[in-house]
């Protein structure tokens, strides 16, 4: 009996290991929301390949790296949003925090996939059919695969760091409004178009490296896309 109690006591503490913040926040990351930006991004990179493909008839290696890329994403959504489903029936909408090493091998993959099929749209050239509007297009779909990886980047590194890694203004204080995934795509949206924040406040230089990257990435996308406005004219 008394070693009945114990298995029970451990598989209960292994339940409640959930992955939620450390700092005061009593927030966790939302598994259903996080499997639903994925989607939307897995959606968007399907799109962003197959106009590549389509304008691009002679793939440089480039462009077979960049596929190969998205077909480890691919693969690995399809096994995450399997995995999700399993976890979400087991652990009643709670998130454990052993899922953590599968958000992050995912978003690592996405993040280096974006990168790939931007440096696809900078060396390949443009086809004579295309026109002014193909180039807004793509670099509309890579901006936005941008947006919502390091939007799902910040709230994971937020929510998991020992202390707040982002300061929200009027936000997840005492009668306040909760902080959402929204605020973080806020966040990388701002990060995105004006190269920064405007009032949330940065207290992580894991989260200052990532903003580094993204408008880093802002900045290759703005200049890719004056290029190939530029050829297409």
């Amino acid at each position: 009996m008394h070693k009945y109690n114990d298995h029970a006591e451990h598989h209960h503490s292994i339940a409640d290991e959930t992955l939620s913040g450390e700092h005061g926040t009593g927030r966790s990351v939302s598994l259903l929301s996080f499997v639903a930006v994925m989607a939307v991004i897995e959606v968007l990179d399907v799109v962003l390949t197959f106009r590549l493909h389509e304008f691009n008839k002679h793939g440089s290696l480039i462009m077979s790296l960049a596929d190969d890329v998205s077909r480890i994403g691919n693969g690995l959504f399809l096994f995450f949003l399997i995995a999700s489903l399993v976890v979400l029936y087991l652990s009643r909408e709670k998130t454990p925090r052993f899922v953590l090493p599968m958000l992050t091998t995912y978003l690592a993959v996405a993040s280096l996939n974006v990168l790939f099929n931007i440096a696809t749209m900078f060396v390949e050239p443009l086809s004579q059919h295309q026109s002014q509007v193909n180039p807004l297009i793509d670099l509309l779909l890579v901006f936005s695969s941008v947006t919502l990886i390091f939007s799902l980047w910040y709230e994971l590194i937020d929510i998991t760091s020992s202390t707040q890694a982002i300061e929200f203004p009027n936000r997840g204080g005492e009668g306040e409004p909760p902080i959402r995934w929204f605020d973080y795509f806020i966040v990388s949206f701002y990060s995105n178009s004006t190269f920064g924040p405007t009032t949330e406040s940065i207290k992580s230089r894991k989260v200052q490296f990532l903003m580094m990257v993204q408008v880093s990435l802002a900045l290759m996308v703005l200049v890719v896309l004056v290029a190939r406005i530029v050829k297409a004219s």
